[in-house]
């Protein structure tokens, strides 16, 4: 079964891991990511407009929300790639029950993710940030994580239309979800509608309520009588032990993967905390802007896993190789651009974040400017990183890519940049310098990985 089957695109034009197919796969997902940035830019906007205090108290109390939330999501969301994998080997029953492994998985993930609001509490104490502070980020935390029980059931049931190249389906899903909590945070954090005003409480409140939005219209679609006839989704439901052990054999590696690298820069945001709160402000802002470089570049991600996976399914690994070069030249036309633009413009994108009435604004653009140039240049090496990540995690390369996270992570970037800023007591350019360096060295990490063709050698559905 070729690919182009399973996209439903006669075209003669749509040539095997071309530019015109990934784009096809790519396009959706990209804004359906694009759609999560245009909302979180918005929220962070926002709280910028509502207070300083309530911006520096976003990104550390989300950070780790997802922090912790990031292994379970990790691991159910690697469903996309067993779903691309039996769906270009042309097993649609096997489809629907790697699907509902990813919902058993799900279900076990939900009470432990309750069970780790004390330590994320804790996680946030030991950042050092001030009481007033602290009070507002833990607030925020808690309210997330209520809805982050819902991150894994959401990306067990995306997977399947991911995963089998019906990726507008999980982009009209998303879109909801983001538009529905644009409205609510308006109205919660500034008290519209008869609301009182929440602050950062409402940006967190609108998020857990609007976390069950994508799981109703997705849940809704994969049981309907099309697909309950096709792929037996109605029937597949019971746990599958060796379907199960599948997805922990290789989700569990990616998932862990998935783990530590956003751990690593939640660490990072709460020791550059240490520094003072306009450099926290500073790099909340910073890391706001470049979420217009990143989450697109993860709907890339998702796609070039999915059309790794479908290849290798068929047994096709020329082509799977030749997606991933398609989908890192469209990857890098686009984060280059807006690196140039970092460069170039940096404090067009800092200003819209001045508060009114702030006098104290003026050190925050300084150093914003200062680090979001810095962002310029490692905003190309994570592009390769987040695109390669995606074609090794397609192909079942989950345990290097696991490996070489601890390995980077947290023996190369974290212990330097506390040893810079407990003992050194170096300022914030140095810092995100030293961040810059580890996000080119993972870059090319993954580059030469792949380069090797190891991930050609793996066959994880025993075709």
């Amino acid at each position: 079964m070729s690919l182009k089957s399973i996209l439903n695109d006669s075209s003669d034009s749509l040539v095997p891991g071309g530019y015109r197919e990934v784009l096809k796969i790519a396009i959706p997902l990209v804004l359906s990511t694009a759609s999560l940035t245009l909302m979180l830019f918005i929220d962070r906007l926002f709280l910028s407009w509502h207070s300083q205090s309530a911006v520096a108290a976003s990104t550390p109390g989300g950070i780790t929300y997802f922090t912790i939330c990031s292994f379970f999501l990790g691991t159910a969301q690697y469903v996309n790639t067993l779903v691309a994998q039996y769906h270009g080997a042309g097993d649609k029953q096997s489809c629907a029950k790697a699907v509902w492994q990813g919902i058993w998985f799900s279900a076990l993930s939900a009470p432990l993710i309750l069970c780790m609001i004390p330590v994320g509490k804790a996680v946030l104490r030991w950042g050092g940030h001030g009481p007033e502070l602290l009070e507002l980020e833990e607030g925020f935390f808690t309210l997330l994580m209520l809805g982050g029980m819902l991150l894994p059931l959401n990306a067990a049931l995306s997977s399947f239309f991911s995963g089998r190249g019906q990726t507008n389906v999980v982009m009209w899903g998303n879109l909801l979800a983001n538009a529905a909590n644009a409205v609510l945070d308006y109205v919660f954090i500034f008290g519209r509608c008869g609301i009182p005003e929440l602050g950062i409480y409402g940006a967190g409140l609108a998020t857990a309520l609007t976390s069950g939005v994508p799981t109703i219209y997705w849940a809704a679609l994969f049981l309907s009588r099309r697909f309950a006839g096709t792929h037996g989704t109605r029937k597949a439901y019971g746990f599958d032990k060796p379907m199960f052990a599948l997805l922990l054999r290789f989700g569990l590696p990616s998932g862990m993967q998935f783990f530590l690298d956003v751990g690593s820069f939640t660490v990072f945001v709460l020791l550059v905390g240490r520094l003072g709160e306009a450099s926290l402000a500073a790099t909340n802002i910073v890391l706001s802007i470049e979420m217009l470089s990143f989450l697109p570049m993860v709907g890339m991600s998702i796609a070039t896993s999915m059309l790794v996976g479908a290849y290798l399914g068929e047994g096709s690994p020329y082509l799977a190789e030749k997606s991933v070069r398609s989908s890192m030249v469209l990857a890098l036309s686009y984060s280059s651009t807006l690196a140039l633009l970092y460069m170039i413009f940096p404090g067009v994108f800092i200003e819209m974040f001045r508060p009114e009435h702030d006098d104290q604004f003026g050190a925050v653009l300084a150093q914003g400017i200062l680090i979001l140039r810095l962002v310029a240049i490692y905003t190309v090496f994570d592009t390769m990183f987040i695109v390669y990540n995606g074609a090794l995690r397609g192909a079942g390369d989950t345990k290097f890519t696991m490996r070489a996270q601890i390995l980077l992570a947290w023996f190369f970037f974290i212990p330097p940049v506390y040893f810079m800023i407990e003992y050194l007591q170096w300022g914030l350019g140095i810092v995100w310098f030293w961040a810059v360096v580890y996000v080119v060295t993972l870059g090319l990490v993954f580059f030469y990985r792949f380069r090797s063709g190891y991930w050609k050698t793996i066959d994880m559905i025993k075709r």
